[in-house]
């Protein structure tokens, strides 16, 4: 298959589409035509971005031609329309010349259903993920999570669905949504087994009972039922809050992200067991392999850390992933700004936010803060995250946007966080984002530490002249 990457849509010959497109399908920034005309058929395995067709991993798939959208879950999502922005989708399909796709099937699976527990909500200031627990398991979440849940807040006992990568001490949701349901509720948990005793056995603090009626599909038997074991369960509660009763046990379908022997595929998640000298690591159970022909797109080598949110191409051997590209799907910039008039020549996919030239694509996820159906293209004020991009100079050039918000009110309150380019005491100008921005003496020495740090976070606002600092910190 080996997809277009997303780098070199962007990098070659852009077809830009309006803001317009961009707004309702959520995605955006058009394609391009690849080297040689690469073409070919295999999977991808990422959070939805959009629709209008349905945007996984940077790539626009029709879906046209599967029978009335079919998507093939047993969690309630049977068509394309009951699918949400943040969901961990599979697509098995045909990527074109122009590096769109063309869909072939569509499967789903929650990580899981049931009541939250044990909230705590995220540190802005501290930088620190939510967390909270589902069925004796603990799963974070943060500003690149979609949020669907009733008022906005996750509340104790709250029945939601969520769509998770497996971390190295839990969860990380790329999806959670309220589920309203009668008492009948339908239960689904996966994770590792920790104890197992006659008749039941242990996930975190969450005893799972079987019986009689359980059912095994695939591989999995009851001699597996081990300690060890990462096992996928569904059923309901014996009695509110206590234990399982199971309907049905599975090994964890790590497959859906693995693919077939020879297949070319592309998967979004976590870097997990990172072995550095080995050149490995997992994501989401599939084991990744890179060497040095493996290509590191918006970030260096180096920076490979457990934990960090990357988009793997390559192709299956012998059950693993070698790795052609790794790129990074983690935000290193934000802005929080109004929308400015646009920069001289900029494309039709990029947008002026606050003095920052920023760039949609197709992974661009596009959300509100409320109800209101505001279009991109008729914003006045958005919340930003996104990757600090550089030209061939190793100049700041764009900030290629992962998520944008809008929101409802323009405050005159501008900030944004990014790598410190340049500082000219004095003048008082500090570059940010390829933003120039002025500061005095009483915001300059606030927080002097701030001069010895590689990013900062400036708060500003616009004047005649430019842009002013209200207040800068170190946010290394």
């Amino acid at each position: 298959m080996n997809p277009v990457s997303i780098k070199k849509r962007l990098t070659l010959i852009l077809t830009p589409i309006t803001l317009g497109i961009l707004a309702a399908c959520g995605g955006g920034g058009g394609t391009s035509v690849a080297d040689g005309g690469i073409r070919g058929t295999g999977s991808s395995v990422g959070p939805v971005s959009g629709f209008g067709s349905v945007f996984v991993n940077g790539v626009k798939f029709e879906t046209r031609d599967i029978v009335n959208q079919r998507v093939e879950s047993n969690d309630d999502i049977s068509t394309e329309a009951d699918l949400e922005k943040g969901m961990i989708l599979r697509i098995e399909g045909e990527w074109n010349k122009d590096g769109s796709g063309k869909a072939e099937a569509l499967k789903y699976d929650d990580t899981f259903r049931g009541p939250v527990t044990d909230i705590v909500l995220p540190d802005e200031t501290a930088g620190t993920p939510g967390s909270f627990r589902i069925l004796g398991q603990s799963i974070s979440y943060d500003s690149r999570t979609v949020m669907r849940v009733t008022s906005g807040q996750l509340t104790e006992g709250m029945k939601v669905r969520v769509s998770a990568w497996r971390t190295a001490d839990g969860y990380r949701a790329s999806y959670i949504g309220s589920v309203t349901t009668g008492s009948d509720f339908p239960l689904e948990l996966e994770g590792r087994i920790d104890e197992v005793q006659l008749d039941k056995f242990r996930i975190g603090d969450q005893w799972i009972r079987g019986g009689q009626n359980v059912s095994y599909p695939g591989d999995l038997t009851i001699n597996d039922i081990v300690k060890g074991a990462l096992v996928e369960v569904e059923g309901r509660f014996l009695s509110e809050g206590g234990d399982v009763t199971a309907a049905e046990i599975r090994f964890s379908d790590d497959r859906r992200f693995l693919g077939d022997e020879g297949d070319e595929t592309e998967i979004t998640g976590p870097v997990q067991s990172l072995n550095v000298s080995g050149s490995t690591f997992s994501l989401n159970g599939v084991q990744v392999v890179y060497d040095n022909d493996t290509e590191f797109d918006d970030f260096a080598r180096s920076r490979i850390a457990d934990g960090l949110l990357v988009q793997v191409e390559g192709e299956i051997k012998s059950g693993r992933l070698h790795a052609e590209e790794i790129e990074l799907y983690e935000g290193n910039a934000e802005v929080e700004a109004a929308v400015l008039p646009p920069f001289e020549g900029s494309a039709e996919n990029e947008l002026n936010v606050g003095g920052v030239r920023v760039r949609i694509t197709n992974s661009t996820l596009i959300d509100r803060d409320d109800d209101d159906q505001t279009p991109l293209s008729e914003a006045k004020f958005l919340e930003v995250e996104g990757i600090e991009q550089k030209d061939a100079n190793g100049d700041f050039s764009y900030v290629e946007a992962l998520n944008i918000e809008i929101e409802s009110e323009d405050n005159g309150e501008y900030e944004l966080t990014g790598q410190l380019t340049t500082d000219d005491p004095n003048a008082k100008i500090l570059t940010v984002l390829g933003v120039k921005i002025t500061y005095d003496q009483n915001v300059g020495s606030e927080n002097e530490g701030w001069r010895d740090c590689t990013v900062v976070s400036v708060e500003y606002q616009k004047v005649t002249d430019g842009f002013q600092a209200t207040g800068i910190e170190c946010d290394d």
